[in-house]
């Protein structure tokens, strides 16, 4: 029995993939709020592609140069070797932190590559509502944090039906502090498969797929 990893993440994913993303988001972030679960969800979907610079004809400032200027800030930050976390419940993309990826000597032009290559991987808004009710549901039953009143505050609040690309709270950022960015699960481990250990899929019988 060994986990499977497909090519095409972000369709037929099982209930009981569901169940272990969502369990190991609450897990490891405790004092997330539900701007976080979202975020994490939205990036898992779409990416950060409203965050990045991909045009050459801009006068804003290269992304290598913004990566190493991110690595640079984080001299005085203690070491981690923890370099990519999984997101949301399509797992179409995942959070990759720059400066254990630059201290393991992986290439920040391919970083960047990643990056302007994520419009291609985006998903469907229709999906990630879906996704968005299986999380609300889940949350209300499962955590005391939260109930359904809770939710529906933050869904007028923000506008959820627009979708809008909401930052992580200032309080889970403080809790992780390190700089990323979000890039396409399939490319970065086609690129990278030292760091598919695959600890964010559940175990599963040969030739079922968690994640086309």
């Amino acid at each position: 029995m060994v986990p499977t990893n497909s090519t095409e993440p972000g369709t037929n994913i099982t209930n009981d993939q569901r169940v272990f993303s969502v369990q190991s988001f609450i897990t490891k972030n405790p004092f997330f709020e539900l701007q976080d679960l979202y975020q994490w969800l939205y990036y898992g979907e779409f990416g950060a592609v409203n965050d990045i610079v991909v045009s050459k004809n801009t006068k804003l400032k290269p992304e290598l140069i913004n990566i190493l200027d991110d690595i640079k800030s984080e001299k005085e930050l203690e070491s981690d070797e923890v370099v990519w976390e999984s997101m949301g419940l399509s797992m179409r993309f995942v959070l990759v932190y720059v400066t254990p990826y630059y201290n393991l000597q992986c290439p920040l032009n391919r970083l960047v590559n990643l990056i302007e290559r994520s419009p291609a991987f985006r998903g469907t808004r229709v999906h990630f509502k879906l996704d968005w009710v299986y999380i609300k549901e889940y949350v209300i039953k499962h955590s005391n944090k939260f109930n359904k009143f809770d939710f529906y505050g933050f869904e007028d609040r923000y506008n959820f039906h627009q979708l809008p690309n909401i930052p992580f709270t200032e309080s889970y950022l403080k809790a992780k502090p390190r700089k990323y960015r979000v890039v396409p699960r399939k490319l970065f481990f086609e690129f990278f498969p030292e760091f598919d250990t695959k600890e964010d899929l559940i175990y599963t019988k040969a030739k079922d797929s968690l994640i086309d």
